[in-house]
């Protein structure tokens, strides 16, 4: 008869085979777990990345849109002296807005070290303004890559807008609009 006492006697611990393989079964489940978190961080990283290219897109796209709509002259960016030669990435549009006392307020677009930058001042109401005279600048998105299919349609009367974002790890975005100009554009 088999006593308890005999079978622990005789087992003390685990063999050589035993030992290894529990040991290989344990490293396999640990990196299988390992890489289904690396994954995991990876997609993370993916969606973040994804979500801050479309909150910086649909914000310029917006704010663009809203700066037009609300304008009371669109000129073309040749109309400013010395801008299409100073600052060769601009959107090809300066809008006009009118400020009291014969001033009118004038902004413009442009790109600039991996941003959109949002240009203006004041100038008089009966002269066009030189690139000099726009003085004011702020950032509106990030990520940005390119604005060259950017264009002022004069005789429809249509801004084809387009932007292309590209985050830090090469992810990209295209982000494309029409606005139509009720305004009165100086030709």
């Amino acid at each position: 008869m088999w006593s308890l006492r005999l079978i622990f006697r005789k087992n003390k611990g685990f063999t050589l085979i035993e030992f290894l393989l529990s040991l290989g079964l344990t490293s396999i489940i640990i990196l299988s777990l390992l890489s289904i978190l690396d994954f995991s961080k990876k997609a993370s990283i993916i969606g973040n990345e994804t979500d801050e290219l479309m909150l910086n897109g649909r914000y310029a796209l917006e704010y663009i849109k809203k700066e037009v709509k609300s304008a009371d002259m669109i000129l073309p960016s040749g109309k400013i002296k010395g801008l299409n030669g100073v600052y060769q990435e601009n959107v090809g549009f300066v809008i006009v807005t009118k400020e009291g006392q014969g001033k009118r307020f004038t902004t413009y677009y442009r790109k600039k070290d991996g941003g959109l930058y949002r240009i203006s001042g004041l100038v008089t109401k009966d002269e066009y303004p030189s690139y000099t005279a726009l003085q004011g600048h702020n950032e509106v998105c990030e990520y940005i890559e390119s604005i060259n299919d950017t264009r002022l349609d004069q005789e429809n009367k249509i801004i084809y807008l387009e932007l292309k974002l590209q985050s830090n790890s090469g992810q990209e975005l295209d982000f494309k609009t029409n606005i139509f100009i009720r305004c009165p554009i100086d030709y």
